[in-house]
């Protein structure tokens, strides 16, 4: 297959990939909250993924490092994805919706290592990995749009009436979309230059190296903070008493911007690496975070919280998507699905379930008797730690001028 041909179809992928993540998450806090689910529940739905994410990517790397393809695994897994999304959008009670998510999350959670790995296999240069993922956030930015007018359509169209569960049902259709689609991707075998079949334990030796482990250290303290951002910044904004009171559809639209600047900042990511470094790129991922975050905490004015939304965007691709590249860096050619995996389990998965569990505790513990929220305090968590995280960070990992 030709390159261009390849680099357009590792595009198509991360494309449909992000709509069906994004119909999925972005508006399940808000469900959920219209449900009169308490903040606890609500963490420990988005908690399923995280749990999910300690084992199945782990599983799902070593299986396409040693056994099956990995755009084959993806294909299946996203099949299995859709049946049960249908399932979760028709339940209105905490513990059916609690393990439809779980099962669904057990699935979903290894096709973000899956996919990396399949794009990496097949990508000459590393440095035009931005330029395939960006098509990723112009899929969720685009879903999200969409969703914001279908949300419009129905405030107007019948007031008062919560539609935003119905993400989960145009996530199925996605996510069915999506399976199909895995099997037409590049081949991509399973290495056969492995020298130990069991290539998820090879992986675990890489936190020998110095620089993979204050990486996965430091994914794994952000993710365990960020859910409080994520769960619950939908919730402020349409809080009419102590926060923006906007629409969920204009909310809805405001935390699309993150997404929208992940655009630029896709597209020249592998020119920011080559002037930047991977050190100063990541810190300044973890510093966007400590921007949005902040804006949060301080909640006004309004156009500054709206305005500091774009930092999402330098957050996810400066840390997240420049951390899976620099797995790939330090990884070896037979071992980079489960090393990949291993980020996933160790931010994704650890971080993430320790987070969601702090996350329920802190919102309810600064939810007062008259149920308004002190959304300064909330924020300020994530804020405060991604600050001192990318501090030591900068402090301990060797960049290319340190060697």
């Amino acid at each position: 297959m030709k390159p261009r041909a390849v680099l357009l179809r590792l595009s198509a992928m991360y494309f449909v990939q992000n709509l069906v993540w994004a119909a999925q998450l972005v508006l399940l806090s808000g469900h959920m909250d219209s449900l009169g689910f308490s903040g606890e529940q609500i963490s420990y739905v988005f908690g399923t993924g995280a749990l999910a994410a300690i084992v199945s990517p782990l599983i799902a790397g070593w299986v396409a490092d040693r056994f099956f393809p990995g755009e084959i695994i993806a294909g299946i897994s996203y099949l299995l994805c859709a049946p049960l999304l249908y399932f979760c959008w028709q339940q209105t009670e905490f513990g059916p919706l609690w393990w439809g998510m779980f099962f669904f999350s057990v699935i979903h959670a290894p096709t973000m290592a899956l996919t990396n790995a399949v794009a990496f296999r097949h990508l000459e240069d590393l440095g035009k990995f931005g330029r395939i993922r960006v098509w990723g956030s112009i899929g969720w930015v685009g879903m999200t749009w969409c969703l914001s007018a279908y949300l419009r359509f129905w405030e107007n169209w019948t007031p008062g009436v919560s539609h935003l569960g119905d993400g989960l049902l145009i996530a199925a259709l996605f996510a069915a979309l999506m399976g199909l689609y895995c099997f037409t991707l590049p081949h991509t075998p399973p290495s056969r230059e492995g020298r130990n079949p069991y290539a998820f334990l090879e992986a675990f030796r890489l936190f020998r190296q110095r620089n993979f482990a204050v990486l996965l250290g430091s994914a794994f303290v952000i993710a365990a903070t960020s859910p409080l951002v994520w769960n619950f910044s939908f919730i402020f904004l349409i809080d009419a008493e102590n926060g923006p009171g906007m629409a969920p559809s204009a909310a809805n639209w405001v935390l699309s911007l993150g997404q929208v600047m992940e655009i630029p900042v896709m597209l020249t990511l592998g020119f920011l690496l080559r002037r930047l470094g991977m050190r100063l790129t990541l810190f300044l991922g973890m510093i966007a975070q400590v921007v949005r975050a902040g804006a949060l905490a301080v909640g006004e004015p309004v156009w500054m919280v709206v305005a500091a939304q774009t930092a999402n965007g330098f957050f996810i691709t400066f840390f997240f998507i420049a951390s899976a590249m620099a797995v790939e860096q330090l990884a070896r050619d037979d071992i980079r699905a489960s090393a990949q995996g291993l980020l996933t389990f160790t931010s994704w998965g650890l971080g993430s379930l320790l987070g969601q569990f702090m996350a329920g505790r802190v919102y309810d513990y600064f939810t007062l008797a008259d149920g308004s929220h002190v959304w300064g305090a909330i924020f300020a968590v994530p804020a405060i730690t991604a600050l001192v995280v990318a501090v030591v960070f900068v402090l301990l990992f060797r960049g290319e001028e340190d060697r």
